[in-house]
């Protein structure tokens, strides 16, 4: 038993003899790389990657799709160029337009004559003459003006001044008097007065002479 125990410590000692001198050796630190044995296809980062993000991808301009081309009319100025901008000021600035008034034909004028209007509130002359003689024929008859009415009323010229109804035995100027011969009717009956534009009338029956009173 005894033998045994000295064994066991003998053990002991030896086993912690042998670990105190593998303790002693140095440690050595593995080898570090120095900036010269760097391998040269490492990229370097920068403060992007760094961060986490990485940068988008270079594109060369050859990957870009070509402008559609600008197509310009024959008579028409390359856009941006010195005659477009020219022209651009032209159309800005408005000119008065020439006309050539020997190309333009003219229009004949038709020269009526002066147009005499009536006073506001006085009838024109054939009227007046017809209301004239109404009312004469009115009082011939014994009856109201309103029971006469005017059939015709037209401008004439008659040939001498018997107003175209001369009576028996009496001498007339033979000279043109502008007149009107009007025709009435009262009761359906037409009388005819054949008038001058003095004012004067006559009263002219079926034989072509004046009716007496």
């Amino acid at each position: 038993m005894k033998a045994l125990s000295f064994l066991f410590v003998l053990s002991l000692l030896v086993f912690l003899g042998a670990c105190t001198t593998g303790g002693s050796e140095p440690i050595s630190e593995p080898p570090t790389e120095s900036p010269e044995s760097a391998p040269e296809s490492a990229p370097a980062l920068d403060s992007v990657t760094r961060g986490g993000l990485v940068p988008p991808p270079e594109v060369s301009p050859e990957s870009y799709p070509a402008p559609a081309p600008v197509i310009v009319p024959p008579d028409e100025p390359y856009p941006g160029s010195e005659a477009a901008a020219e022209s651009a000021a032209d159309t800005s600035t408005a000119y008065p337009a020439q006309v050539d008034l020997s190309q333009i034909t003219p229009q004949p004028s038709e020269d009526t004559g002066p147009v005499v209007a009536p006073q506001p509130g006085v009838p024109d002359a054939k009227t007046a003459v017809s209301h004239q003689v109404s009312q004469d024929l009115a009082q011939r008859l014994g009856v109201d003006v309103s029971e006469v009415s005017t059939v015709t009323a037209e401008e004439i010229e008659w040939p001498d001044s018997s107003l175209g109804c001369p009576a028996s035995g009496m001498v007339y100027l033979t000279v043109i008097t502008p007149g009107y011969k009007i025709i009435l009717e009262a009761a359906g009956q037409p009388y005819s007065y054949h008038t001058d534009t003095q004012g004067n009338y006559v009263l002219c029956g079926e034989d072509g002479q004046p009716v007496s009173n």
